[in-house]
């Protein structure tokens, strides 16, 4: 099995084994938590992503937001699924994300290169909502660009409440990115080496660890601000790589949305 699928067996399989409050079993999952209607966020925000390649800008995008769950029907930011079977805290779900890893070189040597396209991410995950906070996993395979290439990732979030109903989520993981993927983004083959005069590049798969954090200030019994940080440590296998100019990668966005109960 390689190591990829390995990792989010593994993944899968612990946390769906711990005991005490993680251990309910699909038996004891109600589907009461399953409403024909739409609960949570919906919105416009501001979207900032810094420049972390020779090859790019930094972007600002104007996008909508939506955090919500509509019976079996969720979308979490970025990601979209459908949940399937009751499974400890949660569901096991099909998945989707919507990814702007690719991109198209726009400086010399640079636009010597291949295009990097943007990636089709599929695959499957579970979000358990646990008395000691909340936990993503998901499981990707790329669908487009790589060709097969497959990332992982692990996401614990904590709830701080404030005075004004004002809530904060601290939030830690990582996201692991195996050699196909890694390669396809951020590699140099022999032939683009040759033509541009960059060094070839090729490396096995990495980790990228990050934390975050969102913000969520009411304005009323229907409106609310949404903010959110994020600074993740780019892997050793990507910072290596002759397109990269930085070591880290930020996303920030604000969003005002209607918020539905």
């Amino acid at each position: 099995m390689k190591s990829s699928n390995k990792l989010l067996l593994f993944a899968l399989l612990y946390f769906f084994d711990l005991s005490g409050a993680l251990s309910q079993t699909i038996e004891s999952q109600s589907e009461g938590d399953l409403k024909e209607r739409i609960q949570g966020d919906i919105g416009v925000a501001v979207y900032y992503q810094n420049s972390f390649t020779h090859t790019g800008e930094s972007s600002t995008q104007i996008l909508p937001y939506a955090y919500f769950d509509y019976d079996r029907f969720f979308a979490r930011i970025d990601t979209f699924g459908f949940k399937t079977i009751p499974i400890g805290m949660g569901y096991l779900e099909i998945v989707g994300r919507y990814n702007q890893e690719g991109f198209t070189p726009k400086s010399s040597p640079y636009t010597l290169l291949n295009p990097r396209n943007l990636p089709v991410p599929l695959g499957l995950g579970t979000f358990q909502l646990t008395p000691y906070g909340a936990f993503f996993i998901y499981g990707f395979n790329d669908f487009n660009a790589s060709k097969g290439g497959k990332m992982a990732e692990f996401t614990y979030a904590a709830e701080v409440k404030l005075p004004l109903s004002i809530n904060i989520y601290p939030l830690i993981g990582f996201d692991y990115k195996d050699k196909k993927y890694v390669n396809y983004f951020y590699g140099i083959t022999p032939a683009e080496s040759q033509i541009s005069g960059l060094s070839a590049y090729s490396s096995n798969g990495g980790i990228s660890p990050y934390a975050a954090l969102a913000v969520e200030v009411p304005l009323g019994p229907n409106w609310v601000i949404n903010s959110y940080f994020k600074h993740k440590w780019l892997a050793p296998a990507i910072t290596n790589s002759p397109l990269i100019s930085g070591r880290y990668l930020d996303n920030i966005f604000i969003s005002l949305d209607r918020h539905f109960e």
